[in-house]
């Protein structure tokens, strides 16, 4: 196991576990480095099978036609569901140069304004598992989009409560079909939009929020590791 990740798991989870880049380890930006993909493959079996789609070569060619990448997708902390996009930020010169390229490949292509492509398609992974893939392209430096801003305070709150938390935010993601970021904020009783409100929260000190867990409740329900 990679150290500088964490392990969303205890001694008596049978199934593996949800791992991510610790939002604790230091790094240029002071938290988890979405650009990296190793952790995945030391993870539960959606983490391995995303791994081994992007390992097997459209990581490194979108890598050798873009400036910078991370992938800020759920399946990242290990909150997707079946289905669930791998979305990837992909930093390039001139978006709309790039997106052009990828249409003429295939991708199903839109201009989401403000200098942002979106191209779509759906790849098959090694192991037979099918993938939608979204590139939002921009030209932005990556760690300035809301997509990994929103992932790294995801990940910095499943750190900060664990695998009780994590089971929670899963089980309302399964039963009332909410996004990642909308049971979070849900989960901590954090008021207004919830993309906002969880943005609202970076420089702040984690560890005055509050979260009571209750295992019990009919609103979170129960539900195992994937």
């Amino acid at each position: 196991m990679l150290t500088d990740c964490c392990h969303l798991g205890t001694d008596t989870t049978a199934a593996p576990a949800a791992v991510f880049p610790s939002a604790l380890a230091s790094g240029a930006d002071g938290g988890p480095n979405w650009r990296r993909l190793d952790y995945l493959a030391q993870g539960n079996p959606r983490q391995r099978s995303a791994h081994a789609l992007l390992s097997a070569g459209l990581w490194d060619e979108l890598a050798d036609q873009c400036q910078d990448l991370a992938l800020v997708s759920t399946v990242a902390i290990g909150l997707d569901l079946p289905g669930s996009d791998l979305d990837i930020l992909c930093q390039h010169a001139s978006p709309a140069t790039f997106a052009k390229h990828l249409a003429r490949h295939g991708w199903q292509v839109s201009h989401k304004g403000q200098q942002v492509w979106l191209a779509e398609q759906t790849h098959d992974g090694p192991d037979g598992q099918a993938w939608p893939v979204e590139l939002y392209i921009t030209q932005a430096p990556i760690e300035t989009r809301h997509g990994w801003r929103h992932l790294s305070l995801m990940a910095a709150l499943l750190e900060r409560f664990g695998h009780d938390f994590y089971l929670a935010v899963l089980a309302l993601r399964h039963h009332a079909d909410l996004k990642g970021e909308v049971a979070i904020c849900r989960l901590l009783d954090l008021p207004g939009d919830p993309y906002l409100a969880l943005l609202a929260l970076e420089g702040e000190d984690l560890d005055r929020i509050v979260w009571s867990a209750a295992p019990s409740s009919p609103r979170t329900g129960a539900l195992p590791l994937p």
